[in-house]
């Protein structure tokens, strides 16, 4: 969750290629067996793309019939190569050949969801985009990334040693083609980033080395192995030589090269400002908010909900006066309580062991609260939250925290992850990922874990919520119109001036920026699934019910919201016919 902001409560108010609809949709009653056959080739096909895709997701490859030998180790490019262009079109052509009438439901959700995320993808990798994202994003740039996967890198066997070895020399490449990168962005003049939090980034970076969360990681993972001492601490001492000789040199570098840069990098200016911007929004807009829906009319959608949660605060805000904080003293205290109490509006699942760990100082940052990360599909694996403790510590019992964790752990990403683990038909629905969803389900978590405190009331819970949901749909209401208006800092400023204060606005400018779409999968996400739950309820009355609903939302895997318009609605036909 995202820092507060509760200062704007009385200020500011405020066709694209979509999945075909089937007007008489047929319904094969069995498995296609072919279609069957290509995803579960697909599958495969996937992991052994390289192997990061293929350590994030399974331990024990040779179950898949997958060899280590054929998986190609590399941290990837920042570019999309002709070879996987090609493969992009391959795909497309092998879906293409498919009759979907004569695929069954499941089949046919697989198959809806495949041709959405390839057809967009195949638009977002045109050349023409090649020079506009930012790669130096404070959120998900290549500093943090390659901090956070380093020290969250799990070890299963010996191989992924080596793997993790080759890995980290290859930052070194890794930061020479991100520096190539640039160069060739400020030779296109579309450098655009915030130079000095990212200094700062690599210079805190830099600070740590002598203490690094990646030698405390890969050495506990590495002990847990039981290896002889001889050989676990040969392999030790080579990860500190390369941490040395190849890992924060290249951040050296990367400092060295980017302070060269400085006087050709961009101030904050909206991504639609540059060449070929305007028609990169509306696909990055697609992206995050998964849907086709067009950004013109997600900003109406959510600038109407966020008049509403506005005008209910405002007409309302007794309700929230003297509010009680919980009486949690610790993270394990709060999940212990959400997973005792998840049940009472949410369908069972198997509970996972679960570790929460706080991040370490290097790995910190105002933006992140909390994290979860997703566990391995082929062994029962210990769910691991990352909680910044050191900025969002010091309160442990105030509401925002007991949120934090319901939205991370249960019943949010963890418990979703788990149920798709229990609940999907083919192994390719556990690969499929969509963004607005996934936060959209963990932020209603967050309003099903108010309920199961019992210290509100339900016209609390819903003012709380709409307060929750401004902090999101704001940001993400400023960051369309910008874009779509590809609004100066100076007329942005202007334009909103008596609303709040100079440097709020000049940060929420800087963010829509430098990092277009931060804010909507969340205000998306939770705008969409909330008018399903409140529509379910309107037509179902009395024979709404919460377990059902969240079934409904959920059984189909992580959709985009296109697919899930139709079965939400397919769900409420079957309970009111």
């Amino acid at each position: 969750m995202l820092k507060k902001l509760l200062a704007f409560l009385c200020a500011l108010s405020l066709t694209w290629t979509s999945v075909p609809i089937f007007a008489q949709e047929k319904t094969a009653s069995s498995p296609n067996e072919e279609f069957t056959k290509f995803i579960n080739e697909d599958f495969k096909e996937n992991l052994e793309d390289d192997y990061t895709t293929l350590h994030t997701y399974i331990a024990n490859p040779e179950n898949y019939d997958i060899s280590y030998d054929n998986i190609h180790v590399t941290l990837g490019t920042f570019t999309t190569s002709k070879e996987d262009k090609a493969l992009l079109h391959k795909e497309i052509k092998r879906l293409n050949a498919f009759d979907r009438n004569t695929l069954d439901a499941t089949q046919q959700v697989i198959y809806d969801e495949y041709m959405d995320s390839c057809s967009l993808a195949k638009e977002m990798i045109k050349d023409k985009y090649k020079y506009l994202a930012n790669i130096w994003s404070s959120n998900n740039g290549l500093v943090n990334t390659l901090n956070n996967y380093f020290a969250n890198f799990e070890v299963y066997n010996e191989k992924d040693i080596e793997a993790f070895m080759t890995l980290l020399k290859d930052t070194k490449r890794y930061s020479k083609e991100a520096i190539a990168y640039s160069k060739q962005q400020a030779k296109e003049n579309q450098l655009c980033f915030d130079y000095k939090e990212t200094m700062d980034a690599i210079q805190t970076t830099l600070d740590n080395k002598d203490d690094n969360e990646i030698l405390k990681n890969i050495t506990k993972e590495i002990e847990a192995l039981g290896l002889d001492p001889t050989t676990q601490q040969n392999y030790l001492d080579s990860i500190q030589n390369i941490l040395d000789t190849d890992y924060y040199p290249s951040f050296t570098y990367i400092k060295k090269e980017l302070k060269g840069l400085k006087n050709q990098v961009l101030s904050a200016r909206p991504i639609t400002s540059f060449k070929n911007g305007k028609a990169y929004y509306r696909l990055l807009v697609q992206s995050q908010a998964s849907t086709s829906t067009t950004p013109a009319k997600i900003l109406n959608q959510l600038g109407k909900a966020y008049d509403t949660s506005i005008s209910n605060l405002q007409a309302n805000s007794d309700k929230l006066e003297n509010v009680p904080n919980t009486n949690f003293t610790s993270p394990n205290e709060i999940m212990a309580f959400l997973v005792q109490n998840y049940t009472k509006n949410m369908p069972e699942i198997t509970v996972p062991e679960y570790d929460i760990q706080n991040l370490p100082d290097e790995q910190t940052s105002k933006n992140i609260v909390a994290y979860y990360i997703t566990p391995i599909l082929d062994q029962a694996y210990t769910n691991r939250i990352r909680f910044n403790a050191k900025d969002y510590g010091k309160d442990l019992s105030s509401i925002d925290t007991y949120l934090t964790f319901a939205h991370e752990g249960m019943p949010g990403h963890m418990y979703q992850y788990n149920y798709n683990q229990a609940h999907m038909t083919y192994n390719i629905q556990r690969l499929f990922s969509e963004t607005a969803f996934s936060e959209g389900f963990a932020m209603f978590a967050e309003q099903e874990a108010l309920a199961n405190l019992g210290t509100y009331d339900a016209d609390q819970i819903k003012l709380m919520m709409d307060y929750e949901a401004l902090n999101y749909y704001m940001p993400s209401v400023l960051d369309l119109t910008i874009n779509l208006q590809a609004l100066s800092k100076k007329e942005f400023l202007k334009a909103y001036k008596d609303t709040m204060d100079k440097d709020t606005l000049e940060s929420l400018y800087e963010t829509a920026c430098y990092e277009p779409c931060t804010y909507l999968p969340y205000a998306y996400g939770y705008y969409k699934i909330h008018s399903f739950q409140t529509k379910a309820q309107k037509k179902l009355k009395d024979q709404y019910d919460n377990k059902a609903f969240v079934n409904a939302l959920l059984e189909n895997g992580i959709v985009n919201f296109d697919i899930l318009d139709k079965k939400i609605q397919t769900y409420i036909n079957s309970v009111s016919a």
